[in-house]
């Protein structure tokens, strides 16, 4: 039995690993059942590595991120937080850019993004619109984050304001923040960073921005818990989520009495 055994030793250096094969667990149990072959991972330097890589998304520190101006706790764990910092050095899952319809980064915070995470964000970019087009006000679309301490960047445009037809700003900046959330979720997201998309050169005013933008991921919240728990009536499942928002924002009390 001992000449038809054979063993040999792979060398992982590379962050995330060990998550990679905790999350693929399914997948190599039913490789050893078929194939009949047993994998040992040894506790190295390779999962401190990974330790510190998971703890570089840790939503724990952002506590100590930027300066807090509001902070709400909902219901089923989610966390809202207003911080006044660089959104490009934010440790999330996504950062949020408020882009354009072409997805030009050439001003504002889409520079900036664009600057921190290095020319593949642009090229990135390039290559999705020249797939699918350009990006109309109220989408979002995803890409890598390149050099950037996140994960992903969900590329929002929003609308540019108008007096002469605010609602339709508001549908428009609404709906970008919840296709945001929704491109986060499907990439598996539990903390995004959101600005003031369309507070900037589209003019939109921005305590408006801000009164919308809070009101949708509220709302947004609120239909993810409703369609959860009409997944399985018997069990109510918790939607992680933790959100922070870059800008000035004023929540109604009733959304967290123990706080306001």
């Amino acid at each position: 039995m001992a000449q038809s055994l054979h063993t040999d030793t792979l060398t992982i250096n590379k962050a995330g690993a060990k998550k990679y094969f905790q999350e693929q667990e399914n997948l190599f149990l039913i490789m050893i059942k078929e194939h009949r072959f047993v994998i040992v991972l040894a506790e190295g330097d390779m999962l401190e590595e990974d330790e510190e890589d998971e703890d570089h998304y840790d939503s724990g520190r952002l506590d100590d991120f930027g300066q807090l101006s509001c902070k709400v706790q909902l219901p089923d764990g989610v966390t809202i937080t207003v911080r006044k910092a660089d959104i490009c050095k934010f440790k999330v899952d996504a950062v949020v850019n408020a882009a354009n319809e072409d997805l030009k980064h050439i001003g504002g915070l889409a520079l900036a993004l664009l600057k921190a995470a290095g020319p593949s964000l642009q090229d990135d970019s390039d290559r999705y619109v020249a797939v699918n087009g350009k990006v109309q006000p109220g989408n979002a679309i995803t890409t890598g984050a390149g050099r950037l301490p996140c994960k992903y960047v969900v590329h929002a445009v929003g609308p540019r304001y108008s007096d002469t037809d605010s609602f339709t700003a508001v549908r428009r900046l609404r709906q970008a923040v919840r296709e945001s959330l929704k491109q986060a979720i499907e990439k598996q997201c539990t903390t995004i960073a959101v600005p003031a998309i369309s507070s900037g050169i589209f003019g939109f005013p921005l305590e408006l921005c801000s009164q919308t933008i809070a009101k949708e991921l509220y709302a947004y919240v609120e239909a993810q818990k409703i369609a959860l728990k009409e997944q399985n009536t018997r069990k109510c499942h918790h939607f992680p989520f933790r959100l922070l928002v870059r800008g000035t924002f004023a929540f109604p009390k009733t959304w967290c009495p123990a706080f306001c």
